[in-house]
């Protein structure tokens, strides 16, 4: 159960339902997706300035579908409460109804973050039970119903606003052309953000910039194990990629070993970091900044390979998006 990113879990969702459209490429703009990081130094996956634009666009540009926000931040959060209710009892059957949610306020759900609070994007269906509402949550494999009361109360909570709808009908083969491009629009070859943005943080609160303190750095880079696991986006284009191309499975698994340690460094990064705050002691300092050295290497060793792929695949006589099922595709379903 490996939580990605759960906007692009609820869009995905429809088109892994449908024949001869692969979802795996619009994972592309997930290993460094944005996140935000505040004035006073503290990285979040989740700010108030967080829009889905990108996402939004490149949806429709890949599959035909617009993504359409009804939650509206303009009005109050129990207007908005009431066209969430709209929008779920009348919904189409072809209609997807996402909104987001403070899971914190979900007990009944697993919060393997141990995030206060938790924004997250989550699907909704009305029940035959005017009291319980159906619950798909794509990003955590959970499906399952809940009341309906529980579900608004999470909803109203002032941590979280943001809502969208798209229809799963007339959804479009994806031209080779326009994967190329996403695929160059996604591909940060010179950089790696996450990391640079953790190197910056621990430099601004070593420094005191802006005020704060090496013993806020603890909070600063709390939201760590939420983001470093986008980075398992890079399994869904290697999977892509290698079966078009034919190779052989062991060197898959090899890369995904790879990937995988990639996400587990960050973890250890974020308790040496701890360490460090809660300590002071600036002698840990130079082991933080070698991790982070060594996590830059292994990022932009994913990065060289996968471009390699991209540049393989391209030059395929019949590249194309519609790649039959596979175990790459069974394993980043």
């Amino acid at each position: 159960m490996i939580k990605v990113h759960c906007f692009v879990s609820c869009v995905c969702e429809v088109i892994k339902r449908t024949p001869g459209v692969d979802h795996r490429p619009f994972y592309f703009g997930v290993w460094d997706a944005d996140f935000s990081v505040s004035d006073r130094s503290v990285i979040s996956y989740h700010s108030e300035h967080t829009n889905h634009d990108f996402f939004k666009t490149w949806y429709r540009l890949l599959y035909g579908v617009e993504i359409r926000e009804w939650y509206d931040k303009a009005l109050s959060k129990a207007d908005n409460l009431q066209t969430l209710v709209e929008q779920v009892e009348n919904r189409p059957e072809h209609r997807n109804i996402m909104v987001m949610l403070d899971m914190y306020h979900l007990p009944e759900r697993e919060n393997k973050f141990s995030q206060n609070p938790f924004p997250h994007y989550v699907m909704l269906q009305a029940t035959e039970d005017p009291d319980e509402w159906l619950m798909l949550d794509p990003d955590f494999r959970w499906e399952g119903r809940l009341p309906k009361v529980k579900i608004l109360n999470a909803v109203a909570q002032p941590t979280v606003a943001g809502g969208y709808y798209f229809d799963g009908i007339q959804i479009t083969h994806t031209p080779t052309e326009t994967i190329q491009a996403y695929f160059a629009q996604c591909m940060k070859r010179q950089v790696n953000p996450f990391t640079q943005a953790i190197r910056q943080v621990v430099a601004a609160h070593v420094a005191g910039e802006q005020g704060v303190t090496l013993g806020d750095l603890e909070r600063a880079l709390r939201e760590i194990p939420v983001l470093s696991i986008r980075k398992y986006a890079y399994e869904h284009a290697y999977a892509w990629f290698w079966e078009a191309l034919g190779l052989p499975p062991d060197e898959f698994e090899a890369w995904c070993d790879v990937i995988e340690r990639l996400v587990k460094t960050y973890k250890l990064i974020q308790y040496r970091a701890m360490k460090l705050s809660l300590t002071g002691n600036l002698t840990l300092l130079d082991g933080l900044y070698s991790l982070l050295d060594q996590q830059d290497r292994t990022e932009f060793e994913i990065k060289d390979k996968l471009q390699a792929l991209f540049e393989q695949w391209s030059q395929l006589p019949t590249a194309d998006s519609r790649l039959a099922d596979t175990p790459f595709a069974e394993a980043c379903s």
